[in-house]
């Protein structure tokens, strides 16, 4: 077979994904918890093959904040629907099911990017959701600090004096690294499955395009977790690498990091060296920062020279994905 005539008759390959990895910084914070041992609010955490830990927060509860962040800027989400209300569905199942959503990817943006499950007699909806979430992990090991506090005995007994009931909550100083995964050949896009029809649906690529804006939006203004009463948390990006691909492979998950021996200086030969290795599959790039944040900002400049101050890096995306739908 002659390579050079098969290389010629080859199409461009349209993109069917874009990835975004970022990193953030919690000073103090306990913004996802694991289960309290005896008066201790702990800090979910995973544990490495020398021993160490390393906290996180999980995808789901990034994911709540994303749903929050929709409501907060006036989207209609998705209300739960708990089958115990419907008397024809319990008397078909004979059994508690848990809750679900409205399932109805048309009208509402969380079903349509989060997806849903409905398992009922004659209505068994399903949606796998087409934006991947990564649990974001710290990347310096926790140090078992912890945060002292008390319930005030004045509201609880009503002896002030006698002093308050104390309880302790694990807190990190960290820099965490997330990655999102977003299959773009699919938001907006549903097959009748998924509707409880015949037939399938998809939306304009106007409505698509504002559907991942707000994404991008919510993640760029990224707040939430557990104790922000007082423990408020700022979990919004300070770096951001985006890659639009041609094939669907979350190339951040494992190379968007900073140095081990330079707290707060990110490994950027390591981010360079996952573009490079994905050259072949990468259709649009971009890097943005925080400026003066990382400790080697003279050395992300150097290997990205073209690196984009953090609001316009994300103004660039929402164009990017903009132009993918609506051309």
């Amino acid at each position: 077979m002659n390579m050079k005539k098969l290389r010629q008759g080859r199409t461009k390959m349209e993109s069917n994904c874009i990835n975004i990895g970022y990193l953030f910084k919690m000073s103090i914070g306990n913004a996802n918890s694991g289960f309290n041992e005896d008066n201790v609010s702990t800090l979910k955490k995973i544990t490495l093959p020398d021993g160490s830990t390393l906290p996180y927060i999980s995808g789901q509860a990034i994911r709540r904040s994303i749903r929050d962040k929709f409501l907060e800027v006036g989207f209609k989400i998705s209300p739960l629907q708990d089958p115990r209300t419907n008397e024809d569905i319990i008397k078909e199942t004979k059994t508690k099911s848990p809750d679900f959503t409205e399932c109805d990817p048309i009208t509402y943006i969380d079903d349509d990017l989060f997806g849903f499950m409905r398992a009922v007699t004659g209505d068994n909806r399903k949606r796998t959701s087409p934006v991947r979430v990564s649990p974001a992990i710290g990347i310096y090991p926790f140090q078992n600090n912890r945060d002292l506090g008390t319930k005030s005995s004045e509201q609880t007994r009503e002896k002030a004096a006698s002093g308050g009931a104390m309880f302790e909550t694990e807190i990190t100083y960290n820099y965490f690294s997330g990655s999102i995964l977003i299959e773009l050949d699919r938001i907006g896009k549903f097959v009748g499955m998924e509707l409880n029809k015949k037939d399938g649906f998809e939306l304009d690529g106007k409505t698509k395009a504002m559907r991942l804006s707000a994404l991008i939006n919510a993640i760029e203004h990224l707040w939430g977790g557990g104790k922000q009463t007082r423990l408020l948390t700022d979990i919004s990006p300070k770096f951001v690498a985006y890659t639009r691909q041609s094939s669907k492979h979350p190339i951040f998950l494992e190379t968007l990091q900073t140095k081990q021996n330079a707290v707060g200086s990110i490994n950027v030969n390591l981010l360079n060296n996952a573009f490079n290795a994905n050259e072949s599959i990468i259709q649009k790039k971009l890097v943005g920062y925080l400026p003066g944040f990382f400790g080697n900002d003279i050395e992300i400049k150097q290997i990205f020279n073209d690196i984009l101050n953090i609001d316009e890096c994300l103004n660039q995306i929402r164009e990017d994905i903009e132009r993918v739908y609506t051309g």
